[in-house]
């Protein structure tokens, strides 16, 4: 976001960042000439999520559902997953040309 930009580089952040290697958002949409995907946007926040969700240490098999998420938000999900141990399961994967793997399933309440 253009109103972060500031912020981050004080902070030693983006310091290489440009509109050439990153797409950033003014109050009235991109600042780029073109995005690469119409829904750019869309396909890095969930990247983000994806990204974020390993942190559990395995592939997560259920369903999550995020509105208006960040990094703080997805890292909060994992730390209270693997805080609440009958939230979730160890469940053998299905089997693969390659040796199964342990795969880290959230319960439903």
């Amino acid at each position: 976001m253009e109103h972060e930009i500031e912020f981050m580089r004080a902070h030693g952040l983006a310091l290489g960042g440009s509109l050439e290697n990153a797409v950033v958002f003014g109050l009235d949409g991109p600042l780029n000439e073109s995005l690469r995907f119409e829904d750019e946007a869309v396909r890095h926040k969930i990247l983000d999520l994806v990204g974020d969700l390993a942190l559990l240490g395995a592939p997560l098999k259920g369903l999550v559902e995020a509105h208006a998420a960040g990094h703080a938000l997805h890292v909060a999900l994992v730390k209270a997953l693997l805080a609440d141990p009958s939230a979730w399961t160890w469940v053998e994967a299905e089997p693969r040309r390659h040796a199964p793997r342990p795969v880290f399933a959230a319960l439903s309440a």
